[in-house]
């Protein structure tokens, strides 16, 4: 029969094991979820407006 080599602990080395934070979201109630968050802040610098496309002969000939 075989034993690992670090089966037997000889010494202690002094390692402690941090405790780590949840990894789950906290589920937010019903009726936050269908009016929103009341406290909410948009940061934003600038609001999104997508690019028009053209056609290739508009952008050949401007």
């Amino acid at each position: 029969m075989c034993i690992p080599h670090g089966a037997t602990r000889s010494k202690d080395n002094g390692f402690v094991k941090e405790k780590k934070s949840p990894k789950h979201v906290k589920k937010v109630s019903q009726r936050e979820f269908e009016k929103g968050d009341p406290d909410f802040v948009d940061e934003r610098t600038s609001s999104y407006t997508p690019k028009k496309k053209g056609s290739f002969f508009d952008e050949l000939f401007s």
